[in-house]
């Protein structure tokens, strides 16, 4: 599903008690993790072995996965491997602590936008992300994470954008929303009701088959939605399909 001329580096960080600069609580935490899924070179070792695995059972004329390994913390490694000619970065969701670590870092530090891919998703045939769904709302943060999806919008065969009427920061005026002139979606309106956003996304975009859904991430009071749910989070929870996420 890359695009075309695009590297692929799959990063391992090995989050090691013995050589991280971090507070003593944070190392007593890695610490105690070592009772339950052993050591960081360990894990390492596990992973390094699943990513071998994988590999060796790709398609050939897919693009070629480097693999490269680095130590320290995942937070501080995230930010400082999101350098310039970083496009994309592709996560997967899973409930470790490590991994909700990462994607923190992710999303608010790295300016990157960030693809996450549910565990229990399965390309299966696809080839690359044919039919795109985007959650429509007026709104800079949505704006953005429509831009940074450009590429991928570009390369779609279809396009459907998806509103709810009636939800505060959606214009009456669908078109008015979008931000790529030269990209022309299909518009999705569906009516308001007491669901969730996230549900009625997520929902819209099984019911339309799509293989990708773009959305904004944590637009207003980023903390406050981080601890205490918001749409963003809604959608980190239900969907079944791979979310590409800008902040």
């Amino acid at each position: 599903m890359a695009l075309p001329g695009a590297s692929i580096e799959a990063l391992n960080v090995v989050v090691d008690p013995a050589h991280m600069m971090a507070s003593s609580e944070e190392i007593s935490s890695q610490q105690l993790r070592e009772l339950k899924e052993g050591t960081g070179e360990q894990r390492a070792r596990a992973t390094r072995a699943a990513f071998d695995g994988w590999y060796a059972q790709r398609d050939p004329k897919a693009a070629p996965v480097e693999w490269r390994s680095v130590t320290g913390a995942e937070t501080d490694s995230v930010i400082k491997e999101a350098v310039a000619d970083i496009a994309l970065i592709v996560m997967a969701h899973d409930a470790n602590m490590d991994a909700t670590d990462a994607l923190h870092a992710a999303i608010f530090s790295t300016g990157r936008p960030v693809l996450l891919v549910p565990a229990g998703w399965r390309p299966g045939a696809r080839t690359h992300f044919s039919h795109l769904a985007v959650g429509l709302i007026d709104d800079v943060t949505m704006r953005r994470a429509i831009v940074a999806a450009e590429p991928w919008l570009r390369s779609a065969d279809r396009i459907s954008a998806i509103s709810i009427q009636g939800a505060g920061n959606v214009s009456p005026d669908p078109a008015s929303m979008w931000p790529l002139a030269s990209i022309h979606p299909d518009y999705v309106a569906l009516a308001a009701s007491h669901d969730k956003t996230a549900i009625r996304l997520v929902e819209e975009a099984r019911r339309l088959e799509a293989d990708l859904l773009v959305a904004g991430a944590y637009g207003h009071m980023e903390l406050m939605e981080w601890l205490f749910g918001g749409v963003t989070r809604d959608l980190l929870e239900v969907a079944e399909v791979p979310l590409l996420l800008a902040h």
